[in-house]
């Protein structure tokens, strides 16, 4: 295997990097091509150029920050991490930014989060807890030894606590039936409520059956079956999946209560459900805890955002899912530092509820500040 610092490595990276840069410009491009009044807009001069060198500056500095540093690992006894799973980390990692930044990219410009990125991110994302569980985010754990002070051993961030931690009772993999009932329920859920259908009802009758032409319905079916093979497997791959279907309930559950909060506070609908459906694309692939501290940096970035907004272009209308975006990308990149102060709150339900409702509600009361200091700036 090539070592990480190796100069063929760090070729081969800057290779992945422009080549998942371009990917991007080529998927998105057709998505902001025209204006509000469908008219065209031609591309910004250089701008694909600019964005595949920043790309590959991008992939070449996360291989550095997480492979190479390894400064993604928490502090202590870590020497049993091998190249490995940084490696396939490192990947999920880079895939999960360029959807943040396809999304950033559209709403941006139209304002809106379209599901042709939401839906395959969230699919992607459970496939890959699924399959490969290790590219949670990295904890230590302790283990108690009764002839020795706890040892401490490498994993991954799990449903509750580390990913080997015992699952909550009725959430095993077969024959436990609830578990697999509620894994079901938050997926048609998240299918149910924050998918719309790709096609028109009419271009779809002149064909075969409506469900096989249908993308959403196919995906579905396919995550069903998923999930069912998942919970007959069991082991890792079961738990790395709960993990990912709890982080798309409550990353998607607190935007869409912040969601409700703000449009009451503004008195008319304050944000997209594009927002919802990015944090359960993010909540899919990191899990719940990380996507809390997610929504809480990203709420501040947005409001630091909305401040410069309105001073240098009297501009009160933003679009809130790059900063969310931002917050996620902030928590992957700073999570040693993060983690190491926010663990503590997450073995506590009370202080955790808290900082929820806490982040809910300073989002309400600052739209509604906005609301009232607006007509002076504008």
């Amino acid at each position: 295997m090539i070592a990480p610092h190796d100069p063929l490595a760090w070729g081969v990276i800057a290779v992945a990097g422009a080549v998942l840069g371009r990917l991007v410009i080529v998927a998105v491009a057709p998505l902001v091509a025209f204006d509000g009044s469908g008219r065209p807009v031609p591309p910004a001069a250089g701008f694909g150029r600019w964005f595949q060198v920043a790309a590959v500056l991008g992939a070449v500095a996360l291989w550095w920050w997480e492979v190479v540093a390894r400064a993604q690992l928490p502090p202590g006894d870590v020497s049993a991490v091998g190249a490995a799973p940084l490696v396939a980390r490192y990947a999920a990692h880079l895939i999960l930014f360029a959807l943040l930044a396809a999304a950033s990219w559209v709403d941006l410009r139209h304002r809106v989060i379209p599901d042709v990125i939401t839906m395959p991110g969230v699919l992607a994302g459970l496939i890959c807890v699924t399959l490969a569980p290790g590219t949670l985010l990295p904890i230590v754990v302790e283990v108690p030894r009764s002839f020795a002070p706890p040892l401490l051993e490498p994993d991954v961030l799990g449903l509750c606590g580390g990913l080997r931690a015992a699952l909550p009772a009725g959430l095993e993999s077969q024959p436990a039936w609830t578990g697999l009932a509620a894994a079901l329920a938050v997926f048609i859920g998240w299918w149910r409520g924050c998918t719309a259908p790709f096609l028109e009802p009419s271009a779809a009758a002149a064909g075969p059956p409506a469900w096989l032409c249908e993308p959403r319905n196919l995906a579905l079916v396919a995550g069903i079956l998923g999930i069912v093979a998942a919970w007959w497997h069991g082991g890792p791959g079961w738990r790395g999946l709960l993990t990912g279907l709890a982080g798309l309930v409550v990353a998607s559950g607190m935007i869409w209560l912040t969601r409700a909060g703000a449009s009451r506070a503004l008195g008319r609908e304050a944000m997209g459900l594009g927002d919802v459906t990015l944090m359960a694309m993010v909540g899919s692939w990191l899990g719940w805890q990380a996507c809390v501290l997610a929504c809480f940096v990203g709420v501040f970035v947005g409001l630091a955002h909305g401040v410069l907004q309105v001073i240098r272009h009297r501009e009160s209308e933003l679009p809130f899912g790059p900063s969310l975006c931002l917050g996620a990308a902030a928590v992957v990149v700073a999570w040693r530092p993060l983690w190491a102060r926010a663990a503590v709150s997450f073995e506590r339900p009370l202080e955790m509820a808290a900082v929820i409702v806490a982040v809910i509600g300073l989002t309400a009361v600052s739209l509604m500040v906005w609301r009232r200091l607006r007509p002076s700036l504008g």
